[in-house]
C-alpha cells in the first residue's frame, strides 16, 4: 500500500529541495515521515522539558526505520490563566491545538504521529486530534511526566487554597510567598490528580499511550525512555497497519472511564472523553461515568482528594496496577488493543514480567508517610479492591430541574456532610463577584452560591478554581455552603462544588432563571440537582416549573460577549458541557 508521504512527493516536486536546507537527504525521504509533535515552550512547567523527549522520539523513530519532523503548538497554563479573562480561553485552546495538529498532519502528509505534551489542554488535544486521524495513520502519545512534591508535601494546588485564605485574613503574605516559591520544583506536570494527572493517566487507560508511560517522573530517564520507544511503537503500528481507528474503540472509552473513577480524576475529564468519543465517532454517553462508577472501588490517595502526588502514583505502579487490581472484576476490556500493537491483557503481563513494580515500590521507600512516623507503603497511596478508599467511584452526574442535561459533582474532593444538602440561592453573575462575597465572608453557612454565564456558549467556559479553592480554604465554609455553575472547575478542586450545569444559562437553561432566595436541593444519593422552592418558599415541581416559564418569558435574549476572534468562534460553535463543549456537529452514531 502506497504511504502517504510517497503519494506526497508525486503531488509536490518541491518536497525535497523544501526539506534540503534543514538537512533532510533523498534518502531520509524515501523513509516513512513521522509528524513529532509536541508542546515544547516556556508555558509552564509540563513543558519545559519536553524538547528532550522530542529528540529522543526522532532517534527511536530512525533507529526503527523513519524520519521524524518536528513540530510546536504551545498549550497554555490553566494556573496562569486564573483570575482573569485569559481564563475563557483554555478550553478553546483544546481545539484550536487539534486542529493545528490535524493541519500538519493532512498538509505534509505524514504517515503516523508521536505527540508529546503533559498538560491539561494539551493532552485532550492530541488524544483529539488522533481521533480526527483515525482512518489516515497511527499516533502514539507520549504524556511529559509528573512534577515532585514540595517541601511537606506541597503541592502547586495548595497555592489556591492560600491565596484565598490571605484575602480572607486567615494567611500571612510571607507564609504564602512560601507556598509560592516552593511548591514546584522541577518539570513535569503539577502534583495532584488534577487535569494534566488525569489526562495523562486517561491517554494510557485508553491504549494511546504505552503501558507505564502516564505521571513517570519527569526530571528521570523514564520519561525519555517512553519517547524513544515511542519510535519503534508507531513504525510497528504503520508496518501492521493499525491505525488509531483500531485503539479508540467503545471497549478503549469504557477502560478510560473505569480507570478514572478508580483514580479519582478530575471534572474536566468528563468534558474531554465525549470529545475525544465524538473525535472517533464512537458511540459515549457521559452518564457511563455514573454507572461505572457505581461498580467501581476507589482505589487511590492522591491529592487533592488524597494525601500524596501523582509521581508516588507512578511509584506505587501507576495505571498499570490499578487494571492489574481491577483485571479480574469485569470491569475492563482486556482484549483492547494498543499502541503497542498489544492487548491491554498482554501489556500487563509484560509490566509484571519486567521490574517495574519491583523499582516503584523501591522508589516509594525513599519517602515518609505524610505523618512521618514510617516508609511510604504502595497500599498508602494505591489500596487493594478488598479495601478500597470506597466502594464506589469518585464522580457523579446529577440531574434535575437545575440541570435538566446534567451537572458534575467529584465528591470524592469533598466533605461527606455536603454529599446531601438544601440552601437558599445567592445568585452571581460572574465568578469576579463570587469570589468577592466569598473571601469578603458575605454567604452564611447553608447557603448555594448560583454562578452562571459562565458556560462555553458564553464566554468558553472558564475554571472557578479561585472561588472553589477560597471555600475549602475557609473553616466555615467548606462544610456548609455549595457552589453550583454551568463554568467548569480545575483538577485542583476539591469542596461542594459542582459544575457543568447543562443547559447553560445562555442557552436557556434554568440556570439563568434562578433568583436570590430561590430554594436549592442537592442530594448525591439521588443523583439530583432541583430547585425545590421559590424566594424562600417551598414549591411542589409543577409550580416551580410556571414560576420558571414566567421567568423565561420576561428574560431578555442574550447578547454574545464575544462575536469576532478565536472566542468569537468557538462560543458561536461550542456545544454543551455534558457534550464536551467541543466546535461543531455531533459526529456519534
Amino acid at each position: 500500500m502506497e504511504k502517504r508521504s510517497e503519494f506526497l512527493q508525486e503531488c509536490s516536486p518541491q518536497v525535497p529541495s523544501l526539506y534540503a536546507p534543514a538537512g533532510f537527504t533523498r534518502d531520509d525521504l524515501k523513509k516513512s515521515h513521522i509528524l513529532l509533535f509536541s508542546t515544547a515552550s516556556e508555558a509552564h512547567p509540563g513543558s519545559y522539558h519536553l524538547d528532550k523527549l522530542v529528540e529522543q522520539a526522532r532517534l527511536g523513530v530512525a533507529i526503527a526505520g523513519g524520519t521524524g519532523f518536528k513540530y510546536t503548538t504551545s498549550d497554555i497554563c490553566d494556573g496562569i490563566a486564573q483570575g482573569h479573562d485569559g481564563m475563557n480561553y483554555p478550553l478553546a485552546s483544546r481545539e484550536f491545538i487539534a486542529g493545528m495538529i490535524e493541519i500538519y498532519a493532512n498538509t505534509h502528509m505524514f504517515d503516523g504521529a508521536i505527540l508529546m505534551c503533559s498538560c491539561d489542554k494539551g493532552l485532550p488535544a492530541t488524544l483529539v486530534a488522533s481521533a480526527r486521524l483515525k482512518d489516515l495513520m497511527p499516533t502514539v502519545v507520549i504524556p511529559g511526566g509528573s512534577n515532585e512534591p514540595g517541601p511537606c508535601y506541597m503541592m502547586e494546588g495548595d497555592v489556591g487554597k492560600g491565596h484565598g485564605q490571605v484575602r480572607a485574613g486567615q494567611l500571612s503574605e510571607e507564609e504564602f510567598s512560601f507556598v509560592q516559591d516552593h511548591t514546584l520544583p522541577c518539570d513535569g506536570a503539577c502534583q495532584f490528580m488534577g487535569t494534566a494527572s488525569t489526562m495523562q493517566v486517561m491517554s494510557e487507560a485508553l491504549g494511546m499511550a504505552p503501558p507505564t508511560a502516564a505521571l513517570s517522573p519527569a526530571t528521570q530517564r523514564y520519561v525519555l525512555n517512553n519517547a524513544r520507544n515511542a519510535g519503534q511503537f508507531v513504525m510497528n503500528l504503520l508496518k501492521r497497519g493499525i491505525k488509531v481507528k483500531d485503539i479508540l474503540t467503545e471497549g478503549a472509552l469504557r477502560n478510560a472511564v473505569v480507570i478514572h473513577q478508580a483514580t479519582g480524576g478530575s471534572s474536566n475529564g468528563l468534558l474531554h472523553l465525549p470529545a475525544i468519543a465524538n473525535a472517533a465517532g464512537v458511540p459515549f454517553d457521559v452518564t457511563m461515568f455514573d454507572t461505572l462508577g457505581q461498580k467501581t472501588p476507589y482505589l487511590t490517595n492522591i491529592h487533592t482528594a488524597g494525601q500524596y502526588a501523582s509521581r508516588q502514583f507512578w511509584f506505587a505502579g501507576g495505571v498499570q496496577r490499578i487494571i492489574m487490581l481491577l483485571a479480574d472484576s469485569g470491569l475492563l476490556d482486556m482484549d483492547a488493543l494498543t499502541v503497542t500493537g498489544l492487548t491491554v491483557r498482554e501489556n500487563l503481563e509484560n509490566v509484571k514480567k519486567s521490574d517495574f513494580f519491583r523499582m516503584g515500590e523501591g522508589y516509594l521507600g525513599n519517602y515518609s508517610t505524610v505523618d512521618g512516623t514510617r516508609r511510604l507503603q504502595r497500599t498508602d497511596v494505591v489500596r487493594n479492591p478488598d479495601d478500597p478508599k470506597s466502594k464506589k467511584g469518585s464522580m457523579a452526574v446529577l440531574k434535575g430541574s437545575l440541570a435538566p442535561e446534567g451537572s458534575v459533582f467529584k465528591y470524592s474532593a469533598c466533605d461527606p456532610a455536603m454529599y446531601e444538602h438544601t440552601g437558599k440561592a445567592v445568585v452571581f453573575d460572574s465568578e469576579e463577584e463570587c469570589f468577592a462575597a466569598v473571601t469578603g465572608l458575605k454567604l452564611e453557612p447553608g447557603d448555594v452560591a448560583i454562578v452562571r454565564n459562565e458556560g462555553p456558549k458564553s464566554c468558553g467556559m472558564p475554571e472557578l478554581f479561585l472561588t472553589s479553592s477560597a471555600i475549602v480554604g475557609i473553616e466555615k465554609y467548606r462544610k456548609s455552603i455549595a457552589l453550583v455553575t454551568d463554568g467548569r472547575f480545575s483538577g485542583a478542586t476539591a469542596g461542594p462544588v459542582i459544575g457543568h450545569v447543562s443547559p447553560e444559562a445562555v442557552s436557556g437553561g434554568p440556570i439563568g432563571l434562578v433568583e436570590d432566595n430561590d430554594i436549592i436541593e442537592i442530594s448525591l444519593s439521588r443523583r439530583a440537582l432541583n430547585i425545590v422552592g421559590i424566594k424562600g418558599q417551598k414549591k411542589s415541581p409543577e409550580e416551580v416549573q410556571k414560576v420558571l416559564a414566567e421567568r423565561k418569558a420576561r428574560k431578555p435574549a442574550w447578547t454574545p460577549t464575544y462575536t469576532s476572534g478565536i472566542l468569537g468562534a468557538y462560543t458561536q460553535l461550542a456545544t454543551s458541557a455534558m457534550k464536551g463543549a467541543y466546535m461543531g456537529r455531533a459526529n456519534n452514531p
